[in-house]
C-alpha cells in the first residue's frame, strides 16, 4: 500500500505558529485535517515535532528572524520542509481566487501549496556562513551610521555657532562606532599579511579585477573561508539576475537582486564593465546575452557572475588566471 504524504502548512508569527495538517488522497484531492496553534519557541516546536509522522512535509513562508527557530528545529530533527517567499504564496492564493485572509486560511493554503506543487525540501545554509552574513550585515550598518555622523560633523564644521553639546555628542558617537567597527573587522578578518598578499595576487591576475574589487571580496569573505562551492559565494554577494516576465504585457527587467553585500556588488559592477571588453570568457558571455535580446544590465550581471566563478576557481585551485584557458581546451 502506497504511503500517503502529509503536508503541514504553517503561518509564522512572532509569538505563535498556526499550523494546518492536510493529506493528499489523490493528485487532485486535498483533505484538511485540523488547525492548531503552538508557541513560537524552541521547546514548544520540539514537542510538536515529536508528534510528527515520517511522511510529514512542512511548508511555511520566510518571515525573517521569526521563522528561524522553526527552520533550525526541523533541520536538526531531519524533517523535510520547504520555505517559500511571500510572493509565491500570494500568487498561489490569487490563482485559487482566495480573497479572505487570516492565519488559519494562510496555513491551509500553504498545506495545499505542498499538495499541488510537490516542492523540493529547502536546504539551509551552513551555520557558520549564516553567522558570517549576520556579522557582515551588522558591520555594514555600523559603517553606514558612522558615515551619517561624519557627514553631520562635517556640515557643522561650517557653522560658527554650532552647539557645543551637539558637537560633543556626535564626536562620542563617532568614537563609539569606530570602536565597534574595529571589533567586528577584527572578528571577520583573520588573514595575515602574507596570506592576504597571496590571495590578492591570485585575484588580480583575472582580467578585469582591479585593486578595489579584490580588496572588497577578500575582506568581505575573510579570504574566502567557509565557502564550499561557488553558489554559496554568489548568494553571499547577491550576484543574481532579477527579471519579471509575465505573458506579453508584463516584461520588466532588473539588474541585480537587492540581497547580499551592496558594496561588493558595486565594485564588481565596475569590474564587469572592464571585463566585458578584455576578459575573453566575459566578452563571450556579454555578447551572447546581448544577442539573445537581454538588456545591458542583465548581461553585466552575467559577467559579474562569471568573474566571481573565476575568482573562486583561482583561489581554490591556487593558480594564476590564464585569459585564454577556456578557449585553449
Amino acid at each position: 500500500m502506497e504511503t500517503v504524504k502529509q503536508f503541514i502548512g504553517i503561518d509564522v508569527g512572532s509569538k505563535e505558529l498556526v499550523k494546518t495538517h492536510g493529506i493528499q488522497t489523490t493528485p487532485e484531492k486535498f483533505i484538511k485535517l485540523s488547525t492548531e496553534s503552538i508557541a513560537n519557541t524552541i521547546p514548544s516546536i520540539n514537542n510538536w515535532i515529536e508528534t510528527l509522522s515520517a511522511e510529514s512535509h512542512i511548508i511555511f513562508e520566510t518571515t525573517g528572524n521569526y521563522s528561524l527557530n522553526l527552520a533550525y528545529c526541523l533541520e536538526i530533527a531531519d524533517i523535510p520542509f520547504t520555505i517559500i517567499t511571500p510572493s509565491q504564496s500570494k500568487g498561489f492564493a490569487q490563482t485559487l481566487k482566495v480573497s479572505n485572509q487570516n492565519d488559519a486560511i494562510d496555513a491551509s493554503l500553504l498545506a495545499y501549496y505542498g499538495v499541488r506543487n510537490q516542492p523540493q525540501p529547502t536546504n539551509l545554509e551552513d551555520e557558520t556562513l549564516h553567522h558570517l552574513r549576520q556579522k557582515r550585515k551588522h558591520l555594514s550598518s555600523l559603517m553606514a551610521q558612522k558615515q551619517v555622523v561624519t557627514n553631520q560633523l562635517h556640515a557643522l564644521s561650517y557653522d560658527a555657532k554650532a552647539d557645543t553639546m551637539v558637537l560633543k555628542s556626535l564626536e562620542l558617537l563617532l568614537q563609539t562606532f569606530q570602536i565597534q567597527i574595529s571589533q567586528f573587522e577584527k572578528e571577520l578578518f583573520t588573514l595575515d599579511n602574507d596570506q592576504y598578499k597571496h590571495i590578492y595576487n591570485l585575484i588580480t591576475s583575472i582580467v578585469g579585477i582591479g585593486q578595489a574589487a579584490a580588496n572588497a571580496m577578500i575582506i568581505a569573505t575573510d579570504g574566502f573561508k567557509n565557502f564550499e562551492n561557488v553558489k554559496q559565494l554568489l548568494k553571499f554577494f547577491g550576484i543574481v539576475p532579477k527579471e519579471k516576465d509575465s505573458g506579453t504585457s508584463v516584461r520588466k527587467k532588473y539588474g541585480i537582486a537587492q540581497s547580499g553585500i551592496a558594496y561588493v556588488r558595486s565594485v564588481l559592477y565596475m569590474a564587469a564593465r572592464s571585463a566585458k571588453k578584455h576578459n575573453l570568457a566575459c566578452i563571450q558571455i556579454y555578447q551572447r546575452q546581448r544577442n539573445m535580446g537581454k538588456p545591458h544590465k542583465i548581461a553585466i550581471v552575467a559577467v559579474m557572475n562569471k568573474l566571481v566563478r573565476q575568482v573562486f576557481a583561482v583561489v581554490t585551485k591556487n593558480t594564476l588566471f590564464v585569459n585564454e584557458y577556456e578557449f585553449a581546451k
